[in-house]
């Protein structure tokens, strides 16, 4: 029975010890895109526009905002945003980026950038169109996550105006 005692003894210590021979994980977990932001981005009875303005983006732009745009469907958000940023200090005037590194940023849960980079897409972004509806939208998402009602409202509201229906045709 001694014998049996220190042989389970002996064991859980190498077993514990084992426990020691292989490093910490110490990668940040992966980015994962969450399902009901993305059903808010991007809601399912989207209103359609007849009328869609959208800046030109010069070529060097162009390419690197399809980049962060793969990278991003690719859950790669944060090479997605450095793309992004370059995109964004050649052309700032461009709200298609500013946009998407909100969306970026509000599935990272980072409510504050997120809110931050939609502002400035509703300044730089159309006037009209789909594009700017999701600028509001993605505003007014960021804007209740940190508690900002007012701002909400005010980007609700605004999101509404983006729409141009079809008129009567007779």
């Amino acid at each position: 029975m001694k014998l049996f005692y220190k042989l389970s003894l002996v064991l859980s210590f190498i077993f514990l010890s084992a426990c020691q021979i292989f490093p910490e994980r110490k990668e940040a977990p992966a980015d994962v895109r969450d399902a009901t932001i993305d059903a808010q981005i991007n809601p399912k009875e989207q209103q359609d526009s007849v009328l869609e303005t959208l800046p030109l983006m010069n070529n060097a732009v162009l390419s690197l905002y399809n980049q962060a745009k793969t990278l991003y469907e690719n859950n790669n958000f944060e090479q997605a945003i450095a793309k992004l940023e370059r995109a964004y200090e050649i052309q700032p005037n461009v709200g298609q980026v500013s946009q998407l590194m909100a969306e970026i940023y509000l599935h990272k849960g980072d409510f504050q950038q997120s809110f931050y980079w939609s502002s400035i897409a509703t300044k730089n972004g159309p006037s009209k169109g789909k594009s700017c509806e999701k600028s509001w939208r993605i505003l007014a998402i960021a804007a209740e996550k940190i508690d900002n009602v007012v701002q909400q409202a005010t980007a609700l509201e605004k999101k509404e105006n983006c729409i141009v229906k079809a008129g009567n045709r007779y």
